[in-house]
Parts: structure tokens; C-alpha cells; sequence
């Protein structure tokens, strides 16, 4: 029997973690911080196709990220964009770091509770249309300052299937994915060649 939960109440019974952005302020990453190599900085626009792009991505020091509060996604984390650029979304895949740090755009929903809740699930549930429309409503979109900031984030409704069917859509969906991201490896690599 399917479920109609908020964030909140997924994070009040343990399910999620608080879902979290990142560093606002004068602690907040500039430009002016940014290093060759580093800790990955992490914007909306290095969610492509699903993924987190750490490679071409922006990069800040690791003693800069040591004081920062807030914004360190792990592997596993669902990303949700929320600000200008609303309702993209990918999964922290394999990464050779302990975290990645988020701009203050990016939000992480990090499943504690593996049982009740797929992550991968999570991420398809977000790229819904339903979602994505509710999303839009909710932040503004379309409009200049498009946005929705962590607390209304929290009351986000939540379609939940039992785990079996979780897992079953994310496996299936998953697959259809990979399949796609593959495809446009070997685009790439024909393109190279050419």
C-alpha cells in the first residue's frame, strides 16, 4: 500500500536525515577561493544526466572546506537543485573523497533508513513529473528568484511504495539509466575518433 509522507515526516521518524544546502554568507565559497585541486565544489550545473560531475567541476582547499558548517554530501546522497536553476537533480555516485561540498543551491537527502526508503527511488520520485510541478508551484519558477529554501523543502510530499516496489522501479528505471549513460560514452568516444 502506497504512502503519502512530507520530508519531514520521513526525517522525524528516522527515515531521512535533515535534508541540508550548502554555506551561506561570508563563509560561502567564492570564485576568488577556488584551487586546482582540492575538494570538489559542487553547483547545479555539474548534476548532468543524473550524476555528479567531479571532474570539470570547481574546487576549493581542503583547510577552506574544514570550516565550513553545512553542505557535505556522501556517496549514496539524492541532490536536489532549488534555487534559480529548480528541480535537477543526481545521485553522489563512487567518489575518491570523503565528501563534496554544495553550494548553497543544492540541497543533499541523505537515506538513513535503507529498509524503508531506495535512494535510487528517491531521485526517479524527484525527477517525476508530479514532483517536479509541485516543485515548480511551490518555488516560484519562472520567476527571476526561483526558489525554495530548506524548511518549505521539508513539507515536500513524498510518494512512497512498499520497499519490494521501490527497489523494483529503481532497478528497472536504474537499468534504463545506465543503459543511456553508456550509449553516450560510446557517442563520445565515436566522436573522438571522428
Amino acid at each position: 500500500e502506497w504512502q503519502r509522507c512530507t520530508v519531514e515526516e520521513l526525517v522525524n521518524e528516522g527515515t531521512l536525515a535533515p535534508p541540508l544546502d550548502g554555506n551561506h554568507g561570508a563563509i560561502h565559497p567564492k570564485g576568488s577561493d577556488f584551487v586546482p585541486v582540492g575538494i570538489p565544489f559542487i553547483m547545479a550545473s555539474d548534476m548532468k544526466n543524473g550524476l555528479v560531475d567531479t571532474t570539470s567541476c570547481a574546487f576549493i582547499s581542503s583547510k577552506q572546506a574544514s570550516t565550513l558548517r553545512k553542505g557535505f554530501a556522501k556517496q549514496g546522497d539524492v541532490l536536489l537543485s532549488h534555487k534559480a536553476t529548480i528541480g535537477r537533480t543526481a545521485i553522489v555516485g563512487q567518489i575518491d573523497y570523503e565528501y563534496l561540498v554544495l553550494t548553497p543551491q543544492v540541497t543533499y537527502y541523505r537515506v538513513l533508513d535503507p529498509l524503508r526508503l531506495n535512494n535510487r527511488y528517491l531521485k526517479y520520485y524527484f525527477d517525476s513529473k508530479p514532483f517536479q510541478q509541485t516543485l515548480a508551484a511551490w518555488s516560484g519558477a519562472g520567476s527571476t528568484r526561483a526558489y525554495l529554501g530548506i524548511t518549505a523543502q521539508r513539507k515536500l510530499p513524498i510518494a512512497l511504495p512498499p520497499i519490494a516496489l521501490q527497489n523494483e522501479i529503481a532497478e528497472v528505471i536504474g537499468a534504463l539509466d545506465d543503459r543511456i549513460t553508456l550509449l553516450r560514452e560510446t557517442n563520445a568516444t565515436l566522436e573522438a575518433i571522428a
